[in-house]
């Protein structure tokens, strides 16, 4: 930074004296102030120095070869390259186009949160033919209504905690940290969750005041342990018991990988670290806070049942875990313990799919790990009924959910409820400029910039919360009613299909399910004759 300090104050004193020079010059030559040329004379001589200057500094720079090569003119590049995404966007991606949420993903939430007539006119845009895409199967008759009619859950029943949790909404915000996010849209979140009745999962980053703005909290206790920390950043049963205490925490969530970056702990860059994150997650300021991949308190599967016994008698309420589903007989195995102890054990699994977001992850894991978040989350639901399990466990899942198609098809698959992180950035005003790791984000969302924050209205914002919510939550409930039935946790993996290729169309049971169960007996007649899977199907 400071030779570029050096280049500016050269191109400034530059600046200036041709401007003194030139007055000097035209009052000499002329006897008179010529307004039009000495500001003409002014205007050229600044800029030509700063092309100059712009010149200098890059065929003297030693970084970048393209820019060496080609002074000045490399900025132009610069300029079109960051630009890009920004042209595409707004004028040259079709409606159906952009990656992760296209325009029309985009538009619903912007005009449900808004409170805006969402109907269209004239057809749908969607290209029925197109792999990928959904069509649930409408009920000629009414089915029957579910045990408590519309959506009603209980957690913390199984384990016996004094204080359990009963769910009358199947949506709930994602784990989005205060830090990765900003103040405002934390606070506004929480109050929208308070609006909406909807619980607000606090991420990572600790329990900061913004997340007491009158929405009821899922704590996430992380590998980094943040705001559970002892000065050497062990866990602390002390201050993780200050924590839980408070009324509005409902359930502790044990986070054990991120879909977007399985095994890698969670990333907040030192730009976005002000003193108050550091003293809410109690680490020191100027450094990347990096969480570790693993936790220290436990290298097994009894151990992790034994730490989550240590969370649930020191809070009593429900505790579960955040998983990325992996290998088969892990999760298995996961099912398995639970059989063998009915009464310990996760209250509840939140399955994060691999193509889950964040506000920084490297890109070889958020495009390369984990499974994605239908096969997660059947892989999931299978294990716990092949075992007798999936009664006593409330499976939240989570992964580009942000409409109610994407909904009912994380429920028809094996989820009891859905945890949504960029569809409610979306409502707050997230314009997708893909900066949340940058902290410039425009719109005041993800930064720590207090006059970029600015922009965000708690109260607005909070009201678009809800109203997300609400028509979310109506739009999926218009989906029940299609297929006659009264509640979303009725929906089976047989109720929808998709399109596998121009003209044809699978039941998600076949594609899903199905896949389940084989990839599990595959995997175990592989293991027990010592070879890999390939190997099997090979011979």
């Amino acid at each position: 930074m400071g030779k570029w300090y050096l280049w500016w104050a050269g191109w400034l004193l530059a600046s200036v004296g041709s401007i003194w020079a030139s007055n000097d010059f035209l009052s000499d030559k002329f006897g008179i102030w010529h307004e039009g040329l000495h500001l003409l004379v002014i205007i050229t001589g600044v800029f030509v120095i700063g092309v100059l200057t712009l010149f200098l500094h890059d065929s003297t720079q030693t970084s970048n070869p393209i820019q060496r090569r080609f002074p000045v003119l490399y900025w132009g590049r610069w300029i079109a390259v960051h630009l890009g995404p920004l042209f595409r966007q707004y004028w040259f991606a079709n409606d159906l186009e952009e990656k992760p949420f296209n325009r029309v993903t985009r538009n619903w939430v912007y005009s449900t949160s808004k409170g805006k007539n969402n109907t269209i006119g004239f057809g749908s845009q969607v290209n029925f033919d197109d792999v990928g895409t959904y069509t649930v199967m409408p009920a000629m008759f009414k089915h029957e209504k579910s045990e408590h009619g519309e959506y009603h859950r209980v957690i913390g029943h199984r384990t016996g905690v004094k204080n359990p949790v009963t769910m009358e909404h199947f949506v709930s915000i994602s784990a989005m940290s205060y830090g990765s996010l900003s103040a405002n849209a934390v606070s506004a979140l929480n109050k929208g969750a308070g609006k909406a009745g909807i619980l607000h999962n606090t991420g990572e980053g600790g329990f900061a005041p913004y997340h007491q703005k009158g929405g009821d909290v899922i704590f996430q206790l992380g590998t980094g342990k943040f705001g559970c920390r002892d000065k050497n950043g062990d866990f602390s049963d002390e201050e993780f018991a200050k924590i839980v205490a408070h009324d509005n925490v409902s359930m502790i969530e044990l986070k054990l990988m991120q879909g977007a970056k399985p095994g890698k702990g969670g990333i907040l860059p030192k730009e976005k670290i002000t003193s108050e994150i550091a003293a809410i997650r109690k680490v020191p300021l100027g450094k990347d806070i990096l969480s570790p991949p693993r936790h220290d308190e436990f290298e097994d599967l009894e151990g992790l049942f034994d730490f989550i016994d240590r969370l649930r008698k020191i809070a009593d309420k429900p505790v579960g875990i955040k998983i990325v589903a992996g290998h088969i007989e892990e999760i298995e195995a996961i099912a398995e313990t639970l059989a063998a102890n009915p009464k310990r054990g996760p209250d509840f699994i939140s399955v994060d799919g691999g193509e889950g977001g964040t506000g920084a992850a490297p890109l070889v894991l958020a495009s390369h790990a984990g499974v994605p978040m239908k096969q997660g989350i059947a892989m999931v639901d299978w294990a716990l009924k092949k075992h007798g399990v999936r009664d006593g466990i409330h499976l939240f899942t989570s992964g580009q959910i942000a409409t109610p198609i994407d909904v009912v098809v994380a429920m028809a698959l094996g989820a009891d409820g859905v945890n949504i992180a960029r569809g409610f950035m979306l409502a707050l005003g997230c314009i997708q400029a893909l900066d949340c790791n940058s902290n410039r984000c425009p719109t005041g969302i993800a930064t720590q910039d207090k006059m970029l924050q600015r922009a965000l209205d708690v109260g607005g914002a909070a009201n678009r919360v809800a109203n997300y919510v609400k028509t979310l939550e109506k739009e999926v409930y218009m989906l029940c009613h299609s297929c006659g039935y009264t509640s979303p946790d009725q929906f089976t993996a047989d109720d929808i299909m998709v399109v596998t290729s121009p003209g044809h169309l699978d039941y998600l049971s076949e594609l899903y399910m199905v896949s389940a169960w084989e990839a599990s007996q595959e995997r175990l007649k592989a293991r027990e004759s010592g070879m890999t899977v390939g190997e099997m199907k090979a011979r």
